[in-house]
């Protein structure tokens, strides 16, 4: 072979490399398992391959969309990212997930969260004080044997464990957030509420973690302080005994995390995983007896809630008739073909006992979700 023609062909070879690898790379991982990834962690919608019409082909849509769905189904994807993402912690020691924000000693935080620590979310002192002023008018409206309110505030994970914040936030912790100012303003409303600040300054300290090294939440074992501290409240405003939580001497250690313990290690998407810290995990008894009662609980509340509700929590302390309704949509447990705002409100709400309404720091600047605006209304007479 010619020297000209070598030369083209090496070329053509590297080019080839360069530019067709998710043809030739799935070969390669199938013969070598060094160059195996993970399928991809987080949230992901499926674009399909787009019909070739000529319009849109003239207009570049069908282009745009091929591109998109190939990009969205290759099947290299896993092993790029996955490297890529890696190769930013290790040279930049920046994410290349959207959500996640690597902090220091290998603990990582939400970005959401870490902007509402920071102020970049607050809807402002007159937003709060309307949001404030609303909850009022619905308890005076429930009267003194409808059920009661209880707002429930848990503090965001850069609150409990700043120390571990990269220093852009650390250095902009602000006064003016929405979980500060609503703490402050509910404290004088006569509305019941926690914001369960004892998580961020314990008096005594707790024996193990409270918040997880690669989660967005409390760990299983802070969700279970947090829970033993919301029913005694809300046994005080009902008058009644809940049953007890008894778990203090039934928690494992273990570096096998369960689910929501590692989400952002799972959405960070990086090649290898940093140390890994034991989490504790109550094992709770709940102790009735004639003197307890399980009260009618609706909950309208986000994740954190949902915390507590799958590890058996409301199961334990509240009445089985008690339905918890995440972010004001799907009802828990299910309803078959219901919809929470299908639901009759003034009639669903009524019947309770108490009820809670659990928000995290990213979504006090919608409070109520809608469900608040629907029942004053109706409470009202508007419907």
């Amino acid at each position: 072979m010619k020297q000209g023609a070598l030369r083209y062909l090496l070329f053509f070879l590297v080019l080839a490399l360069i530019t067709l690898p998710e043809y030739y790379l799935p070969l390669l991982q199938r013969a070598v398992p060094g160059l195996q990834a993970p399928v991809l962690g987080g949230s992901f919608e499926r674009v399909d391959y787009p019909q070739c019409w000529p319009q849109k082909w003239l207009t570049g849509d069908y282009q745009e969309q091929f591109e998109k769905a190939r990009r969205n189904q290759s099947p290299i994807a896993p092993f790029i990212v996955r490297h890529r993402n890696q190769l930013l912690r290790d040279v930049f020691g920046d994410s290349g997930a959207p959500r996640v924000v690597y902090g220091e000693n290998d603990y990582f935080y939400s970005i959401e969260y870490c902007q509402a620590f920071a102020g970049m979310d607050y809807i402002g002192r007159a937003a709060i004080e309307a949001r404030v002023r609303q909850l009022q008018r619905i308890q005076e409206l429930l009267g003194p044997e409808g059920p009661k309110l209880l707002v429930l505030l848990p503090p965001g994970k850069p609150r409990v464990l700043p120390e571990n914040l990269p220093p852009f936030f650390r250095e902009r912790q602000a006064d003016s957030t929405n979980w500060r100012v609503f703490s402050e303003l509910l404290a004088t409303s006569g509305v019941p509420f926690m914001n369960f600040d004892f998580l961020i300054h314990p008096e005594e300290g707790f024996p193990y973690p409270i918040y997880p090294q690669f989660g967005l939440h409390w760990n299983y074992y802070g969700a279970t302080i947090a829970a033993d501290s919301m029913r005694q409240k809300a046994g005080q405003l009902l008058g009644v005994e809940l049953p007890v939580m008894n778990y203090q001497q039934s928690i494992r250690l273990s570096d096998s995390l369960m689910s929501t313990d590692k989400e952002l290690l799972y959405g960070a998407n990086i090649m290898r995983e940093p140390p890994v810290r034991p989490m504790p995990y109550p094992t709770i008894e709940y102790q009735q007896d004639s003197l307890t009662f399980q009260p009618n609980a609706l909950i309208i509340g986000d994740s954190y809630y949902k915390i507590w509700y799958e590890y058996g929590i409301q199961r334990g302390l509240f009445g089985p008739a008690s339905s918890f309704w995440y972010y004001y949509g799907t009802i828990y447990p299910p309803q078959a073909g219901q919809h929470a705002q299908s639901l009759p409100i003034l009639e669903e709400t009524k019947r309770r006992d108490i009820i809670l309404l659990p928000h995290a720091e990213i979504n006090l600047n919608n409070f109520g979700f809608g469900y608040l605006d629907r029942l004053e209304e109706a409470l009202k007479g508007g419907r």
